[in-house]
């Protein structure tokens, strides 16, 4: 099973990530569900996981905290309020206590959806044979979760799917040491525009940087993507990500561009919009 899932959808990735040339010039646009496509159904729940699989998209992007109990846990904010019946720190609960609090919908009414744990979601995509994007976050302090790199690997070895994932965080902490860990997996450097601007060189500075480091794939908003993004990638031999495009007429234009993966809270529009 392992093979039929490294094939197909991992070869686009690897020739969206593989460098410049004509093969990366040729490869096809993928897409992404944003936290399972969390303008659809409960942003990451395995529910909207399960349904980013039926329909069909290339990755499962989410985000990954650490519990009160160190167990790798799948919500995107460091506190509990906006997305569950919960309130407080992430690090505040135990697995357990987690397991006991309902995610919310859209409208904020409680579902009979739970926080997931990590090992749940990737089991959930290697069953789905989908690839994933893992972003790793910070608490609410802004400070690093000790060993949380470790314990996402951990959980991806155990799943043979450490091929099948592209290990994401804004942190460069963070990526280098998964970088330093497993020098083999794909790793991506998020990049709002402020921490663009910020950046001596600018988007050329910041594209040369994460090369230098061993980054495969740079994650940008979508601000920041134009036709001139998209040449300058593939001159650093870098992939590219876009996010979060929740528009049609974006989808279409990232589309036409050629960015290696549209990062979209509808997975739908992007599935309907693809020359499949």
């Amino acid at each position: 099973m392992r093979a039929s899932v490294l094939t197909g959808l991992t070869l686009g990735l690897l020739a969206v990530v593989a460098g410049a040339g004509p093969a990366r010039a040729e490869a096809p646009v993928l897409f992404a569900a944003h936290r399972g496509g969390s303008l659809l159904w409960s942003e990451n729940s395995l529910l909207a996981f399960g349904k980013a699989v039926d329909l069909g998209a290339d990755f499962l992007e989410f985000d990954v905290h650490l519990s009160r109990d160190g167990e790798a846990v799948v919500i995107h904010d460091a506190t509990l309020d906006r997305t569950t019946t919960g309130r407080g720190p992430v690090r505040g609960l135990t697995r357990s206590e987690l397991t006991a609090l309902r995610l919310k919908d859209a409208s904020g009414a409680a579902t009979a959806e739970t926080v997931p744990s990590l090992d749940e979601v990737v089991g959930l995509a290697t069953r789905g044979k989908r690839q994933m994007l893992l972003e790793i976050k910070v608490d609410e302090r802004k400070q690093r979760y000790p060993g949380i790199e470790e314990k996402v690997l951990a959980v991806l070895d155990r799943h043979a799917m450490a091929a099948s994932t592209v290990v994401m965080a804004f942190e460069a902490d963070t990526w280098r040491r998964v970088r330093q860990l497993r020098p083999e997996i794909r790793t991506a450097a998020l990049y709002s525009p402020r921490m663009v601007e910020t950046t001596a060189g600018g988007l050329a500075g910041v594209m040369d940087e994460v090369r230098k480091a061993g980054v495969a794939l740079i994650g940008l908003h979508q601000a920041l993507v134009n036709g001139d993004t998209v040449a300058l990638a593939r001159k650093t031999g870098l992939g590219l990500g876009v996010w979060t495009v929740n528009e049609r007429d974006a989808i279409r234009r990232f589309i036409d561009l050629g960015v290696g993966i549209i990062i979209t809270d509808r997975p739908d529009w992007a599935k309907e919009l693809l020359p499949r």
